[in-house]
């Protein structure tokens, strides 16, 4: 066995082993069984070339060796082990074999890596992460005494680096002695930039000179070179003086680099009053001001004159700070310079232009570099833009009742086109005088509007044209889909009626829903209702719509997430396990009673935190992504997008860093008591104690007066629940070791499981049984007092009480018990080394109370330690400081001096709080509240007025004359709102999205429908059947609708009408006998539904098209995603009255697609497909142009309904699906074919011109997933099967797996002629029969192999073809999932997947995705994984882009690794 181990030393990656096998006593320091020889290991390439060296290495000694390490096995030590200088052989890699090295490193079958080595794995990804996101500058060093062009990383993230640096092993500092992790990792992450830099920027950087070159090129172009070139050398030349270049590059990367301490240099752009206008407004007082600001805390905001004037003493090094950070944004913002020239810059003062650079330049590159920038509200959203105004004679067809206005796409309405900003319309006038003042910042109406000239003209030249008029509802719609473009968008349309109900995009959810029509057996539920009434809706007015599948996303949260249960700690999912009862489907998902009463804590109307009952517990299964957000105080919460929390003023799902959400101040519940002799004892044991297997207790305390009241409180406890135990004894101190006392007893044991404690937990797993947490407020009290009297520290110097546990289940349960007591224990992770002398550095969760909660704590609770409460009692004589748990209130203060114009201490308060300096108190709030109530009621005005006068006072008492009652009350009655609640105001710090698969849970509770939970507030086929059932109500007789669909569906079809609406007279046109000519039109008007395929519809569309056909259908309508097609042109050409596409993907591979479907559903509506794809594909696909997307969702959100995942038979919720990546080796055999398939590629690539190249390119990939799949695929010769693929091999074992579980699986292959080797083969093989559904199959067939896998109570094996079977089978009898090889398409697979993974299955299903390693299958893989998230938005994932790479990418994603062959 080989265990790699690395270091970084020298500026280069330095490799060495350890092996196993005999060794003998170690002479001259040499370490005995070190080693650098990795010849025929899959790391030899790698290391060809290396440089030899020998290490000193510090490493941990025992009995005169050096320990192996954890991955050789660990060796028992009798001693402590020491650190002792070891001789190492080892190898210098260069800098691009030593970056495969580490980004290949784990992956090895025949080669351990240590820890250090994965570490540093770890540091090339973050390497490569740096890169990728640009997060690099260039740089000129000076390296002994030779200049060299590097890149360096800008780590904007001080917070990651230190964690690395704490998770830095020790042996990767080890070289030399030992050097500090910190120094180490830096180096290692400069170098790792360095090569990951170079292997993806072209080389050379500079374009070519023209004309002659000089014989002394410049020392800039000779570094520009050496960035990218083979050496980082840079040439040198006599007389060249790099020190200016050095300084300037150095310069660059100190304004680059973020603020890491507490404050940072924050900009403010100061808008100007209504009278600080200038001569036609062209120069107005328009300012930038200057502050520092928190970094972590942004309502942290004091002044630059503050900091001037002295008055910010408080914070250390303020002036250094500032000055500082002024001259690092320099660079960014240099129009401030004329500012920094006097001793004390406050600010500067800008004209118009001058502020709208600042908006559109500055400001933005400020933000990227860390600084704080505040803009005015107005800035980026108030834009000039097109309104579209529309209204119907017909005053019911205005009245909003859709689906019975007699609406139609041929009625005329009256139509209007204004300019506007925001919702306010603008006139000809006020355009003309912006025109006029040709200024970039205008005020309109009160508001500032940023106005370029672009925009200008686009307007001018819209006034140019009609504006008013009468159009059909039809053209509406169409001007709605193409009006507006990026100087002039479509801004807002105000329709109404049916027409408002279209364009809303939300018809589904104004429409009243429809019933259950007669002649449908069954009951639809409520989402289906919508769904059929948006159907009947767009049928009405003669437009199609576009029926996507969706799994419903819920307003719920994680599984995980704790929720605050009968005054404990449960899980989401452990609530729904342990009290759900028989559970009802509705919708979405299902909704439970509970089995017992449940009490969670709400939030009143009124502010208060009262406990409530639960009615309902509700669950819902969802594939998406939701949202991990994290709270200052440790909080953190997954919920799903659409969840609210209680943010400042009211419920908000905009979740982002630095908004602020309410905790609970206090939590209620009203406890059973707990023997507080047994409370005590439980609390030290928990905090002190660790617990032998069986029954013994040890409890280690200084104070050996503890322990003989602890051995007290033990007598007691065994004697009033008659306990048989052993005796108790204190063992005293002995040396090092504390004292301690001991006892041990079964029955003992028993008594704290009845309590529901959980015996022999290490320290990182104790729990605070839930009877101790859910007790009365004495038992919790008890508990704390001991509890932080055994592990609290009381540091006076910091005013703050710590406590600190391994264990996240206790930090989160004092956390509740707490706030019982309206004590706010604020959390944080820190790397600490272990209590029990081993110096092992882990994770501890640290707890911190202070501020207004400290004295809460003081006065309810204490600590049952005399020196400790002592030293409590001292901080809590101190004023408190109100920053730790305020009011946020400078938002709604600043807002009332802004609103009413009155001086600031007007409002009763300090100045400070108008700025965030320093956040309100409860006291300080109130105090505020009643100075607007004095300002509001007149009493201020009066006696102010009463007040000598002063230069100021006529200005103050207009502005109390000119006051605004209604807005100045609002702000009141917020502020009030904010100081009345019973709640804490956290800081959101981040807001991830992550995916989730699997249950999110909800509950709904009587009267408040809110609850607290991880300690924040928390808030197709059916259808169309349907559709036609309700249309031949009342003996009606509509013509007849035409179904187009794969194949494979055809019979589902068949068999779900027969079910649900048996009254429907149904005829499958398909198959050699089916009626032609006028046999086919005499067939198709005696019937109410036609179903037929997209092969046939092709075939006969001529025929079809002589129908006269109620509507057209088609599903899986993905198939019409190639508009150019003969299928999609012919299923286009069969005229109807309306048409439907039904699919689970309206975009697969290119939004083009999207067009395809929609030009099928409703013709012309998105334009010509040149226009869209000008217009919406390129800018979307190429740029992520974020308004063309929202015009693209504008344009066609009301033709398309996003429907819930459904099915028509009885629905039941899916279980876990898990996904597994198998990799698998090449043969020798495959091995040779892929690299000669390369070589042949690359060879012809080069003479290939642009449309040749395409070809090749994707005619060499479908050769190589061949060769991964079996030699004998790409021969095509008829050879035999096993032992020439690791592919088959690696099938044959999980096949063999699966079959010996008794279960079943599906197989896919997305080849047909792979497919027909395996079945006979793997049936011989398995000795089972393996059912094969492709593309040949009939659909007779189909269903006899689809029945048969069903219902065959026997384990079994179905190979499928990808693209035959690839959609709208239900295979529910198989939990196992192959995917053989990759059709590079998440939606292809995921579809082929969701055949068994879909409602109606009950069991976890496992997927499993083959992956050669060391191939193209590997690298286009972690491509796609990469980019996953854009392709799930928008942008395809298909193979046609890998035609566009270079010969050297294409070379680099095809290359044949070495690790690629087994054996």
């Amino acid at each position: 066995m080989l265990v790699a181990h690395a270091t970084w030393h020298g500026g280069a990656l330095c490799l060495w082993a350890e092996r196993t096998g005999p060794y003998g006593l170690p002479s001259d320091d040499v370490h005995p069984f070190a080693s650098r020889d990795f010849a025929g290991t899959s790391y030899e390439p790698f290391v060809r070339g290396a440089i030899r060296v020998e290490l000193a290495m510090a490493l941990p000694t025992s009995g005169g060796h050096p320990l192996p390490s954890a991955e050789l096995g660990p060796e028992p030590v009798a001693d402590e082990p020491e650190l002792r200088l070891w001789r190492v052989p080892a190898l210098v890699l260069e800098p691009f074999p030593a970056m495969a090295l580490l980004q290949a490193a784990e992956q090895s079958a025949d080669v351990v890596p240590g820890g250090d080595l994965r570490f540093l794995c770890l540091v090339a990804g973050e390497a490569v992460r740096l890169t990728e996101r640009g997060q690099v500058l260039p740089a000129l060093l000076r390296e002994d005494g030779d200049l060299v062009a590097r890149w360096r990383p800008v780590l904007d993230e001080p917070a990651r680096f230190r964690a690395l640096a704490r998770a830095m092993p020790a042996a990767c500092r080890a070289a030399g002695g030992g050097r500090p992790a910190a120094e180490v990792l830096r180096e290692a992450l400069s170098g790792l930039v360095d090569t990951a830099v170079r292997g993806v920027v072209p080389h050379p950087l500079l374009a070519p000179r023209r004309g002659k070159v000089p014989e002394r090129l410049p020392l800039a172009e000779r570094w520009a070179a050496a960035l990218t070139g083979p050496s980082a050398a840079v040439a040198r030349e006599p007389r060249d003086d790099p020190d200016d270049l050095i300084a300037e590059l150095d310069a660059w990367a100190a304004a680059a680099r973020r603020p890491s301490g507490p404050l940072r240099v924050c900009f403010r752009l100061a808008e100007p009053g209504p009278g600080d206008e200038g001569k036609d407004g062209e120069k107005t007082a328009w300012r930038v001001e200057f502050a520092l600001q928190g970094t972590d805390d942004p309502s942290l905001y004091v002044p630059a004159a503050t900091v001037w004037e002295g008055e910010a003493a408080s914070i250390p090094r303020a002036e250094e700070t500032l000055l500082t950070g002024l001259g690092r944004a320099l660079r960014l913002f240099p129009e401030m310079s004329p500012a920094l020239d006097g001793p004390s810059p406050a600010g500067l003062p800008l004209d118009t232009a001058g502020a709208f650079r600042f908006l559109r330049q500055a400001a933005p590159m400020l933000a990227a570099a860390g600084f704080g920038v505040l803009l005015p509200q107005w800035a980026g959203k108030a834009k000039l833009g097109m309104k579209l105004t529309t209204r119907n004679d017909d005053p019911e067809a205005s009245s909003g009742s859709a689906a019975s206005s007699g609406f139609d796409l041929k009625a005329m309405v009256d139509f209007r086109w204004e300019l506007a900003i925001g919702d306010e319309s603008i006139d000809e006038e006020e355009l003309a005088e912006l025109a006029r003042l040709k200024t970039p910042l205008v005020r309109l109406r009160g508001q500032w509007v940023e106005l370029d000239e672009h925009q200008l003209e686009a307007a001018l030249d819209f006034l140019r044209h009609p504006r008013r008029g009468r159009m059909t509802a039809a053209e509406a719609v169409r001007a709605v889909v193409h009006a507006g473009d990026d100087a002039l968008p479509l801004t807002s349309v105000d329709a109404g009626g049916a027409l408002g109900d279209l364009l809303s995009g939300e018809a589904d959810r104004r429409l009243v829903p429809m019933r259950t029509p007669e002649g449908f057996n069954g009951v639809l539920r409520p989402f289906q209702e919508r769904g059929l009434a948006w159907l009947k809706f767009l049928d009405g007015i003669g437009l199609g719509g576009i029926l996507a599948d969706s799994m419903g996303l819920g307003k719920c949260i994680g599984k995980d997430e704790f929720v605050y249960v009968n005054g404990a700690l449960t899980k989401a999912k452990d609530v729904w396990a342990r009290y759900a009862t028989i559970p009802q489907w509705h919708g979405e998902g299902e909704w439970s009673e509970p089995a017992k009463a449940l009490t969670v804590n709400s939030i009143t109307a009124d502010g208060r935190i009262a406990p409530a009952d639960v009615d309902r517990l509700y669950r819902q299964h969802i594939r998406e992504k939701v949202r991990r957000v994290s709270l200052d105080d440790g909080s953190q919460i997954v919920v799903t997008r659409r969840h609210r929390l209680l943010g400042l003023d009211d419920w908000t799902r905009d979740l982002r860093p630095g908004t602020r959400v309410c905790v609970p101040a206090r939590l209620h519940h009203r406890g059973a008591p707990v023997d507080p002799d047994l409370t005590v004892l439980l609390a030290w044991q928990i905090a002190e104690g660790s617990e032998g297997r069986w029954s013994s207790v040890v409890i280690t305390q200084k104070d050996v007066g503890v322990l003989h009241d602890l051995r007290a409180r033990l007598l007691r406890v065994t004697e009033r629940f008659g306990l048989r135990m052993n005796e108790s004894k204190i063992i005293p101190a002995a040396g090092s070791r504390a004292a301690y006392l001991r006892f041990s007893g079964m029955p003992y044991r028993a008594l704290l499981e009845e309590h529901r404690y959980r015996w022999g937990g290490n320290s990182a797993h104790k729990r605070i049984p839930d009877t101790i947490v859910s007790a009365d407020d004495d038992t919790v009290r008890i508990f704390l007092r001991n509890y932080f009297a055994a592990e609290c520290s009381v540091p006076a110097s910091s005013r703050m009480v710590e406590i600190s546990s391994a264990s996240v289940w206790i930090i989160r349960q004092l956390s509740t018990m707490l706030r019982r007591f309206g004590v706010w224990l604020r959390v944080s992770t820190k790397w600490k080394y272990a209590t029990n002398g081993k110096r092992v550095r882990r994770p501890y969760q640290v707890g911190v109370i202070g501020g207004s909660s400290l004295r809460s704590f003081n006065e309810l609770i204490g600590i049952a330690d005399p020196a400790k409460q002592a030293r409590l009692d001292e901080i809590c004589s101190l004023p408190p400081n109100t920053n730790v748990e305020g009011i946020p209130g400078s938002d709604l203060l600043y807002r009332a001096h802004d609103l009413t114009g009155l001086p600031m201490r007007h409002f009763g308060v300090k100045t400070v709080y108008f700025y965030g300096t320093q956040e309100l108190s409860n006291k300080t709030a109130w105090e505020a509240i009643h100075g607007m109530d004095r300002v509001l009621s007149g009493d201020a005005r009066v006696e102010y007025a009463a007040r000598k006068g002063s230069k100021w006072t006529a200005q103050t008492l207009a502005a109390y004359d000119d006051l605004d009652r209604v807005g100045l009350q609002r702000i009141r009655d917020g502020l009030a709102e904010r100081a009345s609640r019973e709640v804490h105001y956290a800081t959101v710090v981040s807001v991830e999205d992550i995916d989730y698969e699997g249950y999110v849970y909800d509950f709904e509770v009587a009267e408040h429908h809110n609850y607290v939970a991880e300690g924040i507030i928390c808030h197709n086929t059916a259808q169309t059947l349907a559709l036609m059932a309700s249309e031949r109500e009342g003996g009606a007789r509509p013509g007849p609708t035409l179904l187009i669909g794969p194949m494979s569906l055809v019979g589902n079809w068949q068999r779900e009408a027969a079910r649900f609406t048996p009254k429907l007279r149904v005829y499958v046109h398909h198959g050699t006998g089916r009626h032609r000519g006028d046999d086919l039109v005499q067939a198709a008007a005696g019937a109410d539904l036609v179903l037929t395929t997209y092969g046939t519809a092709t075939r006969d569309a001529e025929s079809l098209a002589q129908i006269g056909w109620e509507r057209v259908v088609c599903d899986e309508a993905q198939a019409l995603k190639n508009s150019g097609t003969r299928q999609a042109r012919a299923v286009r050409s069969i005229p109807a009255r309306n048409r439907i596409a039904l699919t689970g993907t309206p975009v697969e591979n290119h939004l083009t697609e999207l067009w395809s479907i929609m030009e099928f559903a409703n013709p012309g509506l998105l334009g010509p497909r040149a226009a869209f794809r000008r217009r919406f594909a390129i800018p979307i696909e190429r740029d992520g142009d974020e308004q063309a997307a929202l015009a693209l969702k504008r344009a066609t959100q009301p033709f398309v309904l996003r429907r819930l995942k459904t099915d028509t038979s009885i629905i039941s919720d899916l279980p876990e699906k898990q996904e597994i990546k198998v990799y698998c080796n090449l043969t020798a055999e495959q091995a040779s074919l892929y690299q000669a398939t390369v070589d042949d590629m690359l060879q012809q690539i080069a003479e290939a011109d642009e449309t040749q190249r395409r070809g090749l390119v994707l005619a060499t990939m479908a050769k190589l997933k061949q060769v991964c799949n079996h030699p004998a695929q790409l021969l095509k010769d008829g050879s035999r099967l096993p032992g020439r693929s690791g592919k088959l091999e690696r099938l044959e074992e999980i096949c063999a797996e699966v079959l010996g579980q008794g279960e079943k699986a599906l197989v896919f292959t997305q080849y047909a002629e792979f497919g027909s080797m395996l079945q006979p083969y793997l049936a011989g093989r398995l000795e089972r029969p393996v059912l094969w559904l492709h593309g040949g199959t009939s659909k007779q067939g189909r269903d006899d192999l689809v029945e048969r896998f069903q219902s065959d109570a026997e384990p079994s094996i179905f190979l499928l073809s990808l693209k035959a079977a690839g959609t709208g089978l239900t295979l529910t009898a198989a939990n196992h999932v192959v995917h053989v090889d990759r059709w590079w398409n998440p939606a292809v697979e995921d579809q082929a997947t969701d055949r068994a993974f879909r409602i109606g299955q009950t069991r976890n299903v496992q997927v499993r995705k083959f992956i050669c390693v060391g191939t193209m299958e590997e690298r286009v893989d972690e491509m796609i994984e990469r980019k996953k998230a854009l392709a799930d938005s928008i942008v395809g994932t298909g193979e046609d882009w890998l035609t566009e790479l270079s010969v050297a990418e294409l070379r680099d994603v095809l290359r044949l690794s070495p690790d690629a062959v087994s054996g």
